[in-house]
């Protein structure tokens, strides 16, 4: 870090000698904004949404936690992670829509993983930092880059280099040895032409669940050469993490042996007052005493010594070279090329697992007995590339405000997996169908093209009419060896083969029509948009019928009206699904949320906002999301066992009105702001209803309602007289979940039909919760220079 800052100074010194200021600062950043427009709402466009300025972002990176967390501010988007910060392992619904229906753009590359569909925001740690404007687009909204929007778009903008020398040191700490440190800097403008920028970013933490330890971290550098009507930049984007996992959440059931269903447990509260709120089963074991005692233990390998943890480890660097250019006083133009690298993998202990899981059949070679069980530690992993060109051009007149684009890219991956370590297995024979530890190997590749063309017509001053068409062609194959295994016969396994070979075409039109004057804003728009599955919806189907890709019709209705002191806006929604993917409430044996079609569904809700500033120093604000999230056509497929768990033909249960899984009904935030010179604070108060972990809708297998309250504070000296270049310095902490809730605010649900004693409308179910941390707090202290 020490060496980061010296360079920075250096960088800074020699920019103070060169920079000049009198380039047209304003051209450069109509410029930038050419980058976004292919992706982003144009103005006056008929959809709900939300904006982040540059301060709000980088304020918030200085907490530590991922972008989800900040995103939750806004109307129906709910966040959660597995340590219970908001550090790490992060994830978002919009609408009730998992991340795999939620498109990403960084600069108009999209950051969507292609095979999972979703963003890793661990993978992301501190990109407020690097970030100028951020939009949210709720439902459809308009043609993107990447995969399809089936709950939202988010498009993040990095920010436009500093023209003049700068230079941002920052450093938290706060509960569980949380820490956040970084530098930022800018050369300034040299030779009138040339910045050079970047960032260096981490965060650690020992988490609040046992085992969820982690440290992950951004670095960024951007070269950007500015000329008369055109510039060329070079971004390199790179990110890194180790962090401790918790997939499993905190477990809990209802059969007779499970660990913790004789103390009566039903909720996470009850596990919290039993002192299991931490407990983490991939991280330690759990023995019942059966006098309503028990014992947690760390799990201990064949030499004695302790199990680490179980980890996530990812690197992947981004490239993206572009140049912006204004061919005319109407015309402008942005293309860019970019090739992304990510590599990572699990790593986990599997205490007692069978062989025959990863097609292993073993004996012991003292009495050559049938061994059934034995612990196990498995490393599951990735390598990928990605990379095409993104091309806009956009049109603009007095009426007419036309963007059309093209999106070209290609992916590749190898996926593999290593059992690395068995205990005893020096006194075992195993048989196995491979030779050596790699259990498992498959590469896939996908191309995905598209081309769109969206236009706003400005009829008069009041009326502004919108229409937007795209095109998408997938090509998705993938092959090779799996890891699942099938019995051959009664000692003999094989893996499970891949042959996939998909090409999907989409057609994704919308329209729509706004009204605005004095203050009044009002808007109708009508999207349908297809998506095609995802990677697990093939290998992971479990019992249900081979994946279909999923459609959506979807109508937005809003007004907005903006006073002198207040602010109000409504924004009607129904989203009308055919064979939409939705969470089984299953997850795979790494975490991963499991989903699978349902035929007809829908989802109606209101969505609302307000703000009222009485005096000039303090605001109350506040938003609400309201909404019905219904099946309408479902067929559950339970797995079936008889009394002595013998497996049986699956149960096929039907439902045409329950609730979607995680889809809670009202998302409530409420804000108290106050700012007064350099002195702000934020009182945030939210509240999620009810989410069924399944699509049954029982209460047993649900997340009770919960609410939480923060408190921001944050004090801005402007120094007079620099001392050694400083000209500010900022004191602000983070004082999370004051009342100590006690909550989780995700979770997974496994139910099965068992003989007599679990029949279909009493099902045996194990669950999971995932909990957020009680009372913690973030201080936090930044210089600028």
């Amino acid at each position: 870090m020490k060496k980061i800052v010296l360079f920075s100074a250096t960088l800074i010194s020699v920019a103070g000698a060169n920079a000049q200021t009198h380039l047209d600062t304003t051209k450069i950043h109509q410029l930038e904004d050419v980058v976004v427009k292919g992706v982003r709402a144009q103005e006056n466009a008929p959809f709900a949404m939300a904006d982040f300025k540059k301060s709000d972002l980088q304020n918030f990176s200085k907490s530590g936690k991922e972008l989800p967390f900040l995103f939750a501010n806004t109307p129906g988007i709910l966040a959660w992670s597995e340590n219970g910060l908001g550090i790490g392992t992060t994830y978002m619904r919009i609408r009730g829509a998992a991340g795999s229906r939620i498109n990403v753009t960084l600069d108009g590359v999209s950051l969507n993983s292609p095979e999972d569909q979703t963003v890793f925001w661990v993978n992301m740690n501190s990109y407020g930092s690097l970030l100028g404007s951020a939009q949210i687009l709720r439902g459809i909204g308009s043609s993107t880059n990447g995969d399809g929007a089936f709950g939202g778009t988010i498009s993040l903008a990095t920010a436009t280099p500093n023209f003049e020398p700068s230079a941002e040191v920052t450093g938290s700490f706060g509960s569980y040895n949380t820490y956040h440190a970084g530098v930022n800097f800018s050369t300034g403008l040299l030779w009138n032409h040339l910045i050079f920028d970047g960032a260096y970013h981490e965060t650690a933490t020992d988490g609040y669940l046992h085992g969820t330890s982690g440290r992950s971290g951004s670095y960024y550098g951007g070269l950007t050469y500015i000329g008369h009507n055109f510039q060329i930049k070079y971004k390199n984007i790179g990110n890194f993490e180790k962090t401790g996992q918790a997939w499993n959440g905190v477990t809990a059931g209802n059969d007779d042996y499970s660990m913790n269903s004789y103390m009566g447990i039903k909720t996470y509260e009850d596990m919290y007052n039993l002192g299991l709120g931490k407990f983490n089963s991939l991280y330690e074991s759990f023995t019942p005493d059966w006098e309503g005692g028990y014992t947690i233990s760390r799990y201990k390998l064949e030499d004695g010594t302790f199990w680490d943890k179980a980890t996530d480890n990812f690197y992947q660097n981004h490239n993206i070279l572009s140049v912006t250019w204004n061919s005319s006083t109407h015309w402008s133009h942005s293309a860019a090329l970019h090739y992304t690298y990510g590599h990572g993998y699990y790593k986990e202990f599997r205490s007692n697992n069978k062989f025959e899981k990863f097609g292993m059949y073993a004996t012991s070679k003292d009495d050559n007995s049938f061994v059934k069980k034995s612990d196990f530690i498995r490393r599951k992993g990735m390598t990928q590339h990605t990379y095409g060109i993104v091309y806009n051009a956009n049109y603009k007149d007095k009426n007419w405000d036309i963007v059309g684009g093209v999106n070209l890219q290609q992916f590749r991956a190898n996926h593999f997996g290593y059992i690395d370590y068995i205990k005893n297995k020096s006194n075992l024979n195993i048989q196995k169908p491979y030779s050596d530890n790699k259990y498992y190997n498959s590469d896939a590749h996908k191309y995905d093209y598209s081309v769109f063309a969206k236009a706003n017509y400005h009829i008069n001053s009041m009326w502004d009419i919108f229409a937007d068409l795209q095109y998408r062609h997938i090509d998705y194959k993938t092959n090779g060896l799996n890891d699942k295994f099938y019995k051959v016969n009664s000692n003999t396994y094989k893996n499970q083969e891949l042959n996939i070979d998909k090409k999907y075409d989409f057609f994704n039109p919308k329209a729509g029509i706004s009204f605005h004057q004095n203050g009044h804003k009002a808007y109708f728009s009508i999207a349908y948009a297809g998506r095609e599955p995802e990677r697990n919806n093939f290998t992971d189907n479990g019992s249900y019928p081979a994946p279909k890709p999923e459609h959506m019709l979807d109508f937005e209705l809003g007004y907005q009206f903006s006073g002198n002191n207040w602010n109000a806006g409504a924004n009607l929604y129904y989203m009308n699904y055919d064979n939409q993917f939705v969470q089984t409430g299953a997850k795979s044996d790494i975490g991963e949320n499991l989903t699978t079609n349902i035929k007809k569904s829908y989802r109606i809700g209101i969505e609302l906002s307000a703000d009222w500033s009485p005096v000039k120093w303090f605001t109350i604000a506040g938003n609400a999301a309201l909404s019905q999230n219904k099946i309408k056509d479902f067929d559950e497929v339970v797995e079936t066992y008889d009394e002595n768990w013998v497996e049986q033909p699956s149960t096929t249960i039907h439902y045409d009105n329950s609730t979607l899984s995680f889809s809670p009904s009202t998302i409530l935030n409420g804000f108290l702001n106050f700012h007064y010179q350099g002195i702000s604070a934020v009182w945030h108060t939210n509240f999620v209803s009810r989410q069924y972990m399944d699509n049954s809708e029982n209460k047993d297998r649900s997340l009770p309602s919960y609410s939480q309250t923060n408190i921001n504070l944050k004090y801005t000296h402007h120094m007079n007289k620099h001392i050694m270049g400083m000209k500010e310095v900022v004191f602000g902490i983070d004082l999370n979940n004051i009342f100590n809730r006690h909550y989780a605010a995700s979770g997974w649900a496994y139910s099965a039909i068992v003989g007599k004693d679990y029949p279909a409308d009493n099902r045996y179910y194990q669950l999971g919760y995932v909990p957020m941390a009680g009372f913690n707090m973030m201080g936090n202290i930044t210089l600028r220079f």
